[in-house]
């Protein structure tokens, strides 16, 4: 499934912990991500330790948001962009 052209107002799930190995990986601190990608400090700790929309006002923002770290850390969509109304996956 090619993630980019899904229904905008489809669900999807962040895999955060995803995310934040990536970043740990690459030797990157928070702060320094957020430089990296343009956004807050306070974004990439949103991204990476919340569910919530404090600081990302949609799920569409947030995703987007996680598009961009995910193609500075080199990580493929399909990895850690996950279809909702998938009951159950597993992390590696």
């Amino acid at each position: 499934m090619n993630l980019r052209k899904a229904n905008p107002s489809k669900s999807l799930n962040i895999l955060k912990e995803l995310i934040v190995q990536a970043r740990q990986e690459k030797g990157l601190t928070q702060e320094e991500l957020a430089k990296a990608v343009c956004l807050s400090k306070w974004q990439i700790k949103e991204m990476e330790e919340s569910d919530s929309f404090l600081i990302f006002y949609t799920m569409q923002i947030k995703v987007h948001a996680a598009k961009r770290i995910g193609r500075y850390l080199g990580l493929k969509e399909a990895e850690y962009l996950q279809d909702a109304d998938k009951s159950s996956f597993k992390l590696l």
